[in-house]
């Protein structure tokens, strides 16, 4: 089988040499996913995040020289193959189910439904972004266009859900039923459950907030790109999206 980084350097040189389109180089490395993920062994998946992590690390797309084709090529399919692993990923993953259980345990489950999808949303819509800004150095107008556009369509559904609310929504959580020893140990250090309950629903929250934080830094890098291609009804999108993840929650 051709590993991913044999696959994604095959598929660069393709676009390099114009024999394909970045868009067509994409789809390709979709459709030998699909066909080759269940013989992708461990070993190989993580060399091929550890290559991505340092790729990040070492080479930062914005001080890169824009003549250098290969590699924005091959750094925009390796972020397209990650993401397809986190798809993947995340698609075999169970599903909870506490219809039987507690309110605070079925609100919590919501609210972490909730924040999981907005972390997907905010990192599709990251990688968007990254293909749409290499669409935009190959002079590839419309696709640019295209992919910033998938990219609000991703925060929008995002933007369905106040995750703020979600997390203040919770309620606290059932007291722990406590034997007599654990009751005087709680007593002399002074630890009441229902201050444990409480603190735990601020954390809740304050991982709201930054998830949201991020969410609408997210908007404002796209409004950015947006208006750096004269596109003024994606930037309105965009910073409608930036006022609404930006609305104070107190």
């Amino acid at each position: 089988m051709t590993n991913i980084e044999s696959t994604i350097e095959n598929l660069a040189g393709d676009v390099v040499e114009k024999r394909q389109s970045l868009d067509d180089a994409l789809f390709a490395l979709q459709t030998w996913f699909d066909r080759s993920i269940t013989l992708l062994g461990e070993d190989e998946r993580v060399a091929f995040s550890e290559r991505l992590n340092s790729e990040k690390d070492s080479a930062k797309r914005e001080d890169q020289p824009h003549g250098d084709d290969l590699s924005l090529i091959s750094s925009v399919l390796r972020l397209h193959a990650m993401r397809l692993l986190y798809r993947y990923d995340e698609s075999a993953r169970p599903k909870g189910d506490v219809s039987n259980e507690s309110p605070y345990q079925r609100a919590r489950l919501r609210f972490q439904t909730a924040l999981r999808e907005a972390e997907i949303a905010t990192n599709e819509a990251r990688v968007d972004t990254a293909i749409a800004n290499a669409h935009n150095i190959l002079e590839d107008w419309s696709a640019n266009r295209r992919w910033l556009q998938d990219a609000v369509v991703r925060l929008e559904k995002a933007s369905q859900k106040d995750l703020v609310r979600l997390a203040e929504a919770v309620p606290l959580p059932d007291a722990i039923p406590l034997n007599l020893i654990q009751r005087l140990t709680f007593g002399l250090l002074g630890i009441k459950q229902d201050e444990i309950g409480r603190r735990s629903l601020q954390s809740l929250r304050q991982v709201a907030l930054l998830q949201t934080k991020q969410l609408a830094e997210m908007a404002q890098l796209l409004a950015a790109s947006f208006k750096s291609i004269d596109d003024s009804v994606g930037e309105q999108q965009a910073m409608q999206l930036l006022s609404k993840f930006s609305e104070d929650h107190t």
